[in-house]
């Protein structure tokens, strides 16, 4: 996945009332001005982008 194409994914949940809609919209607007928190808001997010094309991939199993 391309690095435009894994933004794009991140920015759409957004809306999601989520810990990572909660993540993508501190990262989009900056909240804290903190290049360090930014930094881990991007890390964290990049974790829940593999866990997602995993599930997609049929790598892991679906918890019930």
């Amino acid at each position: 996945m391309s690095a435009d194409d894994m933004l794009k994914v991140i920015m759409s949940w957004q809306s999601e009332d989520s810990h990572r809609g909660r993540l993508a919209r501190a990262f989009q607007t900056d909240m804290g001005h903190d290049p360090v928190l930014q930094a881990k808001r991007l890390a964290m997010l990049g974790i829940h982008a593999e866990r997602q094309a995993k599930r997609k991939a049929g790598l892991t199993p679906v918890a019930v």
